[in-house]
């Protein structure tokens, strides 16, 4: 391996060069090429490696202070030794302070302090090299442990919100949204918008104000289970990200898949309970709540209206020969003719009614902030409207479907309970059954 050393001397001064490049030849293993400007002395760096630089402050193209800067500048890796005519300390600070590893007076160069100085500058510079390397380093070192810190931060916060038995689920999901941008080291330039496809959020979308569609963006998809349940999408509304390309280095895509995990994880407990709710509270053929819970619904209903002194009434109803559709046309129509029953029902009622099967073709609704008169005109058109309708069945003719239906308003200031109710409705349902069913009577 060479040891011979590369100097570059900077002097636009002929004889200046000459007295100085004589020193410099007495110098055992060092080459040196000479510049008379600053564009020179740039341009020579770039075509050859040089160990060090002996460098004028007096320039045709740059003067003092200014020429050391702009030669550090381009070349930071550098030593650069500043040869100057004045013996000035303060020009010598300032000469260090913007780059230089040393400086020395034209008048006093010879061989020996050109040696010493080569030597302590590139010294020098290696040194400040290292230092700077360990800096950069330390300062890489903790932005990736402050990335990463602000990473299981937030995966820990997501996981509460997620985890809260407290929280309903779309304000588990905001919280997520809002808790995602902190895992990035400037969180106010990040949006973020969560999508969800399979019902459970209403609306379907969380997402952040500043969320929109561009090219700086991380997502993932989310799976419920191994069903597609939605995805996460990160954007940077702006720009690239500050950080540059580590925004998108694997940690951070490692990050947006753990994210959409955990909330698939969430998303597929939500339905596992959503599906329980559904079998403990609603008639799984029909869809309308079972007796159980028709009964748990009402009753709340019955107490609020007696503390705000609000009607409310009761409908039994019945499918008309129910037993003879099983037996003439079988189950399979029974079954049809239940749900389709169910369904003109809804149609006739508003959202606040409450239906539930009793048991068998037997039905009931509540009807809360309705009185007597309204309730026999909601019944009225219960039964009118499933009379006119036509229920396709398969291997046969259309069914047709008729209802008895009792009516009932619950005597809440008298003290009467919801299973009273019930009972005056039911006995109004077998009256109407036994005047000939498809009617509506009220209760006594």
């Amino acid at each position: 391996m060479s040891n011979v050393q590369h100097a570059l001397l900077v002097e636009d001064s002929a004889t200046q060069a000459l007295l100085t490049l004589a020193e410099l030849e007495k110098l055992p293993d060092i080459e040196v090429e000479h510049a008379v400007s600053l564009a020179a002395a740039l341009e020579a760096i770039c075509r050859t490696r040089f160990d060090v630089v002996f460098l004028d402050l007096t320039l045709p193209d740059s003067v003092g202070e200014e020429t050391v800067k702009r030669f550090c500048d381009a070349a930071p890796d550098l030593a650069v030794v500043v040869l100057t005519n004045h013996d000035d300390d303060a020009q010598a600070l300032q000469s260090l302070e913007q780059g230089a590893q040393d400086y020395m007076l034209k008048g006093r160069i010879d061989a020996q302090s050109l040696s010493r100085s080569l030597r302590y500058s590139i010294q020098r510079k290696r040194a400040e090299i290292s230092v700077r390397d360990a800096r950069d380093e330390a300062l890489r070192a903790n932005r990736q442990l402050e990335r990463r810190m602000r990473q299981i931060n937030c995966l820990y916060g997501v996981s509460r919100a997620l985890e809260s038995p407290e929280l309903p689920l779309r304000v588990a999901m905001e919280e997520v949204v809002s808790l995602i941008p902190s895992a990035w080291l400037r969180p106010e330039s990040i949006g973020v918008r969560l999508t969800c496809l399979n019902g459970l959020l209403p609306g379907g979308i969380v997402e952040t104000s500043d969320f929109m569609d561009t090219q700086w963006r991380l997502e993932a998809q989310v799976f419920a289970g191994a069903r597609p349940a939605g995805r996460i999408e990160i954007c940077w509304p702006e720009s690239r990200p500050p950080e540059g390309d580590e925004a998108f280095a694997v940690s951070e895509r490692d990050l947006v898949r753990e994210l959409a995990r955990r909330v698939g994880q969430a998303l597929e407990r939500a339905c596992v309970q959503k599906e329980l709710v559904q079998l403990a509270t609603v008639d799984f053929l029909t869809a309308a709540y079972n007796r159980r819970h028709f009964m748990a619904v009402t009753g709340a209903e019955v107490q609020r209206a007696g503390r705000y002194g609000r009607p409310l009434s009761l409908l039994m109803l019945d499918i008309d020969h129910f037993k003879r559709i099983n037996d003439e046309r079988g189950h399979a129509a029974g079954d049809e003719a239940l749900k389709a029953f169910v369904i003109v029902c809804r149609e006739v009622l508003r959202d606040q009614d409450i239906v539930g099967r009793m048991g068998g073709e037997e039905f009931a609704i509540a009807l809360p902030e309705t009185a007597m008169e309204a309730a026999l005109v909601v019944a009225g058109r219960v039964r009118a409207h499933l009379a006119e309708m036509e229920l396709p069945v398969s291997g046969g003719a259309p069914l047709r479907l008729t209802t008895s239906i009792g009516v009932a308003e619950c005597k809440i200031r008298d003290g009467e309970g919801l299973e009273a109710c019930l009972g005056r409705a039911d006995a109004a349902l077998y009256r109407a059954k036994a005047l000939g069913r498809d009617r509506v009577e009220a209760a006594e």
